[in-house]
């Protein structure tokens, strides 16, 4: 691993965010360097002489201005769009800059540097819409947490190089220089943005949303917007930045105070500034990301206003000490506020707008720093002015209002964060309708007064596996209620068809009884996991009961387990065949931890959550795991991310190995498959991993159940792995016979029974077709037993126009030919698939198909696919792509 991998990995950058990261680290630096030298400019000037009047004014003054070019900037950015706005929002700095240096050459007056501080403080203000707009935009919600706190350090060298500069400046004549660097500063980084802007699409689109059910007041919406987010965020910046305001004018006048001369006084300020951007610096690259992840948004978001409450505390301990002790303390308490806002409260800041749409993300971030931030400016800078025309007031006066505010920070912050993370629930819900709302049963389904025998019950039962009487079994059973529930929990207690417990699970799920439910929750447990899904998917509408949640919490770390046995199974091996099934199986691991999560939290939020990660937008998908992160435990969250996230297997093993302890391996990932078979995996996983296992005399037995498995294509390859055992180690296969003497009738038997074209022969037909294509391996496997064989001789015609259609066929050898009439409107060869709309409705068949050499073809029939599509929902899903696919290239054929 390189040097530069080794930092990225650090500062949790991934290999494809690191240019990205670098353009925007330095955009950040230039700006940073521009704004540093420009605040110095002013501050030399102002602490010239009577600092405590002319702050105050400067104060409010810079946030008058402040407000009008926010108000300028969401105007143009509305209008003109963001990646246009960004780059006349640089030009107007470096014209701004230009003012400032004019200025600063004629102008020496109060008045003078007042205007050069507003001056500054517009700069700062263009310049951080600038930024964090882009910003904004280019990343999503999730990558705003890991990245916000380290795109925004570039600016934090920048600001310690320009307090160093600061040092050096002894003459007014000197400050020219400053603003001349700034100038350079600000057309690097309009030239570093032209470059982003090349290599990403800066734009603010977001994808369509349900409407909010909590808003903002109508009144309110021309202040903040509609989501209640963005008011009380706005709320706790006008406080905090009132109180930081007051800090930073209490740690001025007091080192004016202490420091006559005025060297002295900008060696002492310009030290500070430096040792705090550095820390900063540190703070925000090594620890703001890690320390985030690991207790949470919310606790960072009020550690800043808590800690500078309690720095605020101290001064009741501290005012009558003597002057150097309270220089001292104001320059601490100034310390502890500049690297908490900028390494803290700022990346943090900006990621509670990230769940927004884009467009009211950037209202957002402009209604905060363009108008509450300057409001609180402002607000300080009265109450510092009313301190200097009423100096009787004294510094305590300045200590309770800010104590005061902060408290009112820390409460709409709190509020904030409820805020946040009802905007991310409302960013992954649906967008029409309410999501997974419960089937509405008709009154017979709560129960019924008539009573029938249990010997009729039980026929109703068995008819469930009867396509022909399913239907009618089914509303019986529902309208029969509690009546039914003894046997139905039965067949889930006793029945070895697995179909059959999947349709009584549902049953059960419908029918509200403490009984069901504990049936439900027992069947959750079974080892095999088919079953588990089953129980899940019936489990999925009932509300978390609280004293099952220990059993469901054990269930998820067993499911993480199974998780980390795939995932070095996964690394282990090259073969693209095998990986892409250990991938479904993981898939399948997935399924069922949100399954099990959603009877431990809110189904409806789990359920968003579930449906947003396999979101093809990158937006909601950050979304979704945000919500899962503020939502379910820490360790919980941290192993599922590892799951959802994409990155190198290797790496997602070795995380899930420090959350769950060690791996050891008792074997190889094959043998740990077919150890537990087809109770844990699809028989499509399980016939390869028969396919690669390398058996040992400890292990040969494991072959055995799959000799006698009623599944076709694990029955199949495990003959041919016994095959192999034959040829291979001749010994270990006469004592496995010996052994099991009842598996030369078995092997005569399947002898007899072998089909001309095996499973797995018809699994790689389906997936050569276009139809399928897309269809994992997995699920095709389950369309094998459907699949029948025909053959039809040239000449043939396999339906004619007007038949009604039932039937979907699949080119196997030979050539088919469709015909309207004696018109030939195509012709079929191997893996090609007609007749396909029969799978979905029974309509009559809009064209003939006639063998035009011998053809052997597999029928899907649909009565037969629609129980697969039952079960298999990614069929439907695939097939339903296709013929859209399909639909939309013939409407472009007619235009």
């Amino acid at each position: 691993m390189t040097l530069l991998a080794r930092w990225q990995q650090l500062l949790g950058i991934r290999p494809e965010e690191g240019r990205t990261v670098g353009l925007f680290f330095l955009h950040n630096f230039l700006l940073g360097i521009g704004t540093i030298l420009v605040y110095v400019s002013a501050n030399v000037i102002l602490l010239e002489n009577n600092p405590e009047r002319n702050l105050p004014l400067a104060y409010a003054a810079a946030a008058l201005c402040m407000i009008v070019a926010g108000k300028v900037y969401a105007h143009y950015e509305h209008h003109l769009g963001l990646q246009r706005v960004a780059v006349r929002v640089l030009l107007a700095v470096v014209a701004l800059t230009a003012v400032l240096g004019v200025l600063v050459v004629v102008g020496h007056s109060v008045l003078a540097a007042v205007a050069i501080m507003a001056g500054y403080r517009v700069i700062y203000l263009l310049t951080n819409l600038e930024f964090w707009g882009v910003s904004a935009v280019v990343f999503d919600v999730r990558q705003g947490r890991r990245l916000f706190s380290v795109i925004s350090s570039g600016d934090m060298p920048a600001k310690a190089l320009g307090a160093v500069l600061a040092l050096l400046i002894h003459h007014h004549t000197e400050l020219l220089w400053l603003l001349l660097t700034a100038f350079g500063a600000y057309m690097g980084a309009l030239l570093v943005l032209q470059r982003t802007n090349r290599s990403h699409l800066v734009e603010a689109r977001s994808a369509a949303r349900a409407q909010r059910t909590t808003a903002v007041a109508p009144g309110l919406q021309r202040w903040f917007g509609s989501s209640r987010v963005v008011l009380t965020m706005c709320l706790s910046m006008l406080a905090v930045a009132a109180v930081t305001t007051g800090i930073e004018y209490s740690f001025f006048v007091n080192v004016k105070h202490q420091f006559h001369d005025q060297a002295a006084v900008m060696r002492y300020v310009s030290s500070v500034l430096a040792l705090a951007y550095l820390l900063a610096l540190v703070v925000k690259l090594i620890l703001t990301g890690p320390v985030l992840s690991r207790v949470g948004l919310r606790a960072v978001l009020l550690a800043p206003p808590a800690v500078l409450l309690v720095g605020l505390g101290l001064f009741g301990v501290v005012r009558s000490a003597g002057p150097d002790v309270l220089v001292l303390y104001f320059c601490g308490l100034f310390l502890t506020l500049e690297i908490l806002r900028r390494a803290v409260f700022d990346p943090v800041f900006l990621v509670l707008f990230q769940p927004l749409p884009a467009e009211e993300r950037l209202q957002a971030h402009t209604l905060a720093k363009g108008v509450y931030e300057p409001l609180g400016m402002a607000l300080a800078g009265g109450l510092l002015f009313a301190l200097h025309v009423q100096p009787e007031l004294g510094q305590t006066f300045t200590f309770v209002w800010m104590g005061l505010l902060l408290v009112v920070a820390l409460f709409y912050l709190h509020r904030t964060y409820g805020h946040y993370l009802a905007e991310l629930q409302h960013a992954v819900s649906r967008r029409f309708g309410f999501a997974d709302e419960e089937p509405t049963l008709t009154s017979a389904a709560k129960g019924t007064d008539v009573v029938i025998s249990p010997a009729e019950v039980e026929a109703q039962i068995a008819a469930l596996s009867d396509k022909s009487t399913r239907a009618a079994a089914t509303e019986t059973l529902l309208a029969l209620g509690e009546q039914a529930l003894p046997a139905l929990l039965e067949v889930l207690r006793t029945s070895p068809d697995e179909a059959l417990i999947r349709r009584v699970a549902q049953l059960c799920g419908h029918i509200r009884h403490s009984a069901s439910r504990q049936a439900l929750v027992t069947l959750a447990q079974h080892l095999n996991l088919f079953r588990r899904e089953a129980a899940l998917r019936a489990l999925r509408h009932a509300t978390p009961v609280a004293a099952e949640a220990p059993a469901f919490q054990a269930l998820v770390q067993e499911e993480m387990r199974l998780a980390q046995q795939l995932l070095h199974g996964l690394a282990s091996t090259h073969d693209k065949t095998v990986r892409a099934s250990l991938d479904y199986e993981l898939a399948r691991v997935q399924q069922r931890i949100f399954g099990l999560l959603q009877q431990l939290y809110p189904s409806h939020l789990i359920a968003d959550a579930q449906r947003g990660v396999a979101h093809a937008t990158r937006e909601r998908q950050a979304n979704a795991l945000e919500v899962l992160d503020n939502l379910i435990p820490r360790p919980v969250y941290q192993g599922l991310q590892t799951l959802l996230e994409v990155g190198p297997v290797a790496e997602k093993a070795r995380r899930l190995d420090a959350l769950l302890g060690g791996f050891t391996a008792s074997g190889s990932i094959f043998t740990a498959i077919i150890s537990r078979g087809e109770t844990a995996f699809s028989d499509w996983t399980i016939s390869l991993a028969l396919q690669h296992w390398q058996p040992e005399q400890a292990t040969v037995g494991l072959l055995v159940p799959h000799l006698q498995s009623a599944n076709l294509l694990v029955r199949e390859s495990a003959l041919g792995a016994l095959a192999r055992l034959k040829r291979e180690q001749p010994a270990t296969y006469t004592q496995l016979l010996t052994a099991h003497q009842a598996l030369s009738d078995l092997l005569m038997s399947h002898s007899a029974s072998i089909s001309h074209i095996s499973a797995a022969e018809r699994v790689a037909v389906l997936q050569g077709t276009a139809l399928f294509a897309a269809t994992p391996a997995n699920v095709l496997s389950s369309i094998v037993p459907i699949m029948k064989e025909v053959s039809f001789p040239a000449g043939h015609q396999i339906f004619a126009k007007g038949d009604l259609g039932t039937s979907l066929f699949i080119v196997h050898e030979g050539e088919v030919g469709v015909f309207t009439g004696s018109q030939q409107l195509a012709t079929f060869r191997k893996g090609d698939f007609f007749g396909e709309l029969a799978l979905l409705d029974a309509e009559p068949r809009s064209a003939s198909a006639v063998a035009q050499t011998d053809v052997v073809a597999f029928r899907l029939d649909q009565e037969d696919f629609y129980d697969v599509m039952e079960e298999r929902g990614e069929v439907l899903r695939n097939i339903l792509r296709v013929l859209c696919q399909r639909l939309r290239r013939q409407n472009e054929m007619v235009k």
